[in-house]
């Protein structure tokens, strides 16, 4: 078996922690969509799916991937239950 070159180490180093990220990330998404909840909440506003996908969505514009990845994860959950009750 060929050892591997440093810079093949490294790439898939980073791939495994990119993956890694991304499902930690997507672990959040029950946080996302409460605190969203309670946000509509305080503001007094109608609590619907569409509000909560945008309010999730605009949290979810951060550079951080752990947020990036639980918003999306969130809004995917979100949406798939409402296909499900229609």
């Amino acid at each position: 078996m060929a050892k591997k070159t440093p810079e093949q180490l490294a790439r898939e180093f980073e791939g495994r922690k990119a993956k890694g990220l991304a499902k930690g990330g997507a672990a959040f998404w029950p946080n996302f969509l409460a605190n969203a909840v309670l946000k509509l909440t305080a503001q007094r506003e109608a609590i619907t799916p569409e509000a909560l996908i945008a309010l999730v969505e605009r949290e979810g514009e951060s550079a951080d991937i752990h947020v990036r990845t639980g918003a999306a994860e969130a809004v995917a959950r979100l949406k798939q239950a409402i296909a499900k009750g229609s």
